[in-house]
């Protein structure tokens, strides 16, 4: 459906940059970064039909969740891009400048032109999942400090005693706060989405963390209609780089969630061990003489790839299901 207004929004902590486009001119404004008094500012600009306007803002971490959420809840269609395609767009058009209202407006003709697809919002406990698995790494990295400062005590020729209690005891605070809040996150997933939970657990190398991150951040996993649009979304599809007689190179892209692409890697260094399929992946590539980390990354992809089928099959994880499966197809030959 062809719109005729497209609202670009490029959000800040404080204010937000607005561009309304309706296909051949702007008007811009700058508004407190609150969902309702931005809403009342543009409101006397709006079409009658809601489906006519288009709300495009980037993905910027929490900052355009709450508005994108505020708009939704209202009936307006509303489109939450990535910022790299973003930025891809804006070098087409040549633009130069990089300011609040220039992007406002790119956002605003980017809606207006590619028709980019609607915001899909998360179920709340997956929000919520997603937001203590955070705070979980940052707790994390926490007590890594802590261990490292405790270890710098005492191998120090003159230890002071008070400050290692001081550490000690922090480290039991953040001890029971981790031990807390992967309770609660396990809790959580049960509550939300217990079937999925139980089927990504059955995967030798996919932990609690993983599972609840997964539930959290790639729900609902339907919007993805292949493993290889899932493995692109999480920045672990290879990018080709070739061109005339010039030899031809790979990298990852890192265009997706770091954060969920981290504890993916992490499970491989499991999986390369637990995981029968996976560790004979990793070792047929450590035998043709491929890097350890280029071999973790392909035993990444495998167990994503094993993921995405337990969650659309509905059948927990057997190493053998193909062959049980082929082996049935030739008997009814």
């Amino acid at each position: 459906m062809k719109r005729k207004l497209v609202v670009g929004i490029d959000v800040g902590k404080e204010r937000c940059a607005v561009s309304l486009f309706d296909g051949e001119r702007f008007r811009d404004f700058s508004v407190p970064s609150s969902p309702e008094e931005l809403l009342r500012r543009i409101t006397p600009y709006l079409p009658g039909k809601m489906s006519s306007v288009l709300f495009v803002m980037e993905a910027t971490g929490v900052y355009h969740l709450k508005l994108a959420l505020f708009l939704k809840e209202r009936g307006y269609p509303v489109s939450v891009v990535n910022p790299f395609v973003v930025k891809k767009y804006a070098e087409m058009l040549q633009k130069r400048a990089k300011t609040d209202p220039v992007d406002a407006r790119i956002l605003a003709q980017f809606g207006f032109f590619a028709s980019p697809p609607p915001f899909v919002p998360r179920d709340k406990k997956a929000y919520l999942l997603e937001e203590i698995q955070k705070t979980i790494e940052d707790y994390q990295k926490r007590r890594t400090e802590i261990l490292n400062h405790l270890e710098a005590l005492h191998h120090h020729p003159f230890p002071h005693p008070r400050l290692q209690k001081l550490y000690e005891e922090e480290l039991q605070r953040i001890e029971e706060t981790l031990r807390t809040l992967e309770k609660e996150a396990e809790d959580l997933a049960l509550q939300y989405a217990p079937r999925e939970y139980r089927l990504l657990l059955s995967i030798p190398g996919v932990g609690k963390r993983l599972a609840c991150a997964i539930l959290g951040i790639l729900s609902p996993l339907t919007r993805f209609a292949r493993s290889k649009e899932l493995a692109s979304f999480l920045g672990l599809a290879p990018q080709i780089d070739q061109s005339g007689k010039r030899k031809e190179r790979a990298w990852l892209s890192k265009r997706g969630n770091p954060f969920l692409r981290k504890l993916l890697f992490l499970a491989a260094l499991s999986a390369s061990r637990f995981n029968e399929q996976c560790r004979m992946l990793y070792e047929r590539l450590l035998s043709r003489g491929k890097p350890k980390k280029v071999a973790l990354i392909a035993v990444a992809n495998k167990l994503l790839r094993q993921i995405f089928a337990i969650l659309r099959s509905g059948i927990p994880y057997d190493p053998h299901y193909l062959e049980r499966k082929r082996s049935l197809a030739f008997q009814g030959t």
